[in-house]
């Protein structure tokens, strides 16, 4: 992954450019890397980042320069049926004309973001953040739009599977939410011990399904499981999910699958399982993110596990494929 010498960006009248402090390496990120498919499309990656506007277009409101921003970086078409039937963040053309997706990412030193309005696609950082926590309020929007989808009660135990950064961030949303207690699940001892300082009762994944049934036991004795969080993106876990979930519990899966999953369809019909997909995010999604960050309600900078200049972002990459030894990478500039 070779950096590039290419223009720098210009705003349009409804535009503002930023000058990228950080940018976060995420799962979608790894896969294209993987697969070689940004080289092919010749795409600049990056999409959950923040900075300071370094210039903005004569028709935008209420935003100057030197202010410190994050956006959506999901632009919806606004005329395809998703969009007009109340669903942009499932556009049907998103991923050609997104930042990161079609347009220019955030692994740059500059970045467009195109028609912005501020508290729409175009978010301030609270007063107490760092660029690196505005980096993160995607992926914690990614998982605000999880929670929101699995409509946790307050009381009730719930159980993440897998404690990567949506995963941390979907427990850290529920604890703040009241469910009592949460469980995150996951093989690495660095994600589990980064779960355990942040408030999240955590179980080794090992084992298989027993051993992560007798776990749930001892910690909640014969309370059942009336909500599971998939956000692993291991294909084997959608039917684990299934297994542990109570009768009318819920299953949100939150991750990316890059493999078909195979699970009881009859146990989910005779429990009256519901089961839902969670993608994107939503500008409320973003609100509450920022919320929260402001509150003290979730902590991001625990999740940060390594930081890299923009001249590194190729071992960035390599660095947050090992899911053993990281769980946030960010990319940064001073």
């Amino acid at each position: 992954m070779p950096v590039e010498e290419v223009p720098d960006p210009v705003a349009s009248p409804r535009d503002v450019v930023l000058d990228v402090r950080a940018c976060g390496v995420c799962g979608s990120d790894l896969h294209s890397f993987r697969s070689g498919a940004h080289a092919r499309d010749g795409q600049i990656m990056g999409h959950e980042f923040a900075g300071a506007v370094l210039d903005v277009g004569r028709e935008v409101d209420g935003i100057a320069v030197g202010d410190r921003l994050t956006s959506l970086p999901i632009q919806p078409c606004g005329r395809c049926r998703r969009c007009l039937g109340g669903a942009p963040h499932l556009c049907e053309v998103w991923t050609t004309r997104s930042i990161a997706f079609g347009l220019p990412g955030a692994f740059a030193e500059r970045l467009r973001i195109p028609d912005a309005v501020l508290g729409g696609n175009v978010h301030r950082l609270p007063d107490n953040a760092e660029f690196t926590d505005g980096a993160l309020i995607e992926p914690t929007a990614v998982a605000a739009h999880a929670v929101r989808q699995a409509q946790a009660r307050p009381g009730e135990p719930a159980v993440v599977l897998g404690l990567g950064t949506i995963g941390l961030q979907v427990a850290q949303i529920l604890l703040a939410a009241g469910a009592a207690p949460v469980i995150g699940v996951d093989l690495s001892p660095l994600r589990r011990e980064i779960g355990a300082r942040l408030g999240i009762t955590t179980v080794d994944g090992a084992g298989g399904t027993d051993a992560l049934r007798a776990a749930l036991h001892h910690h909640l004795g014969e309370r059942e499981v009336p909500l599971v969080v998939e956000a692993s993106g291991a294909a084997p876990l959608v039917a684990t999910a299934v297994e542990l979930v109570r009768p009318r519990g819920t299953i949100v899966l939150v991750a990316l699958y890059h493999r078909l999953t195979e699970f009881d369809a009859m146990a989910a019909v005779q429990r009256e399982i519901t089961l839902r997909g969670s993608a994107n995010v939503t500008s409320e999604d973003f609100r509450d993110a920022i919320s929260l960050l402001a509150q003290g309600r979730v902590r991001m900078q625990p999740l940060i596990t390594h930081r890299l200049p923009l001249e590194e972002v190729e071992q960035a990459f390599r660095t947050q494929a090992d899911a053993e030894a990281s769980v946030k990478v960010m990319v940064t500039q001073d």
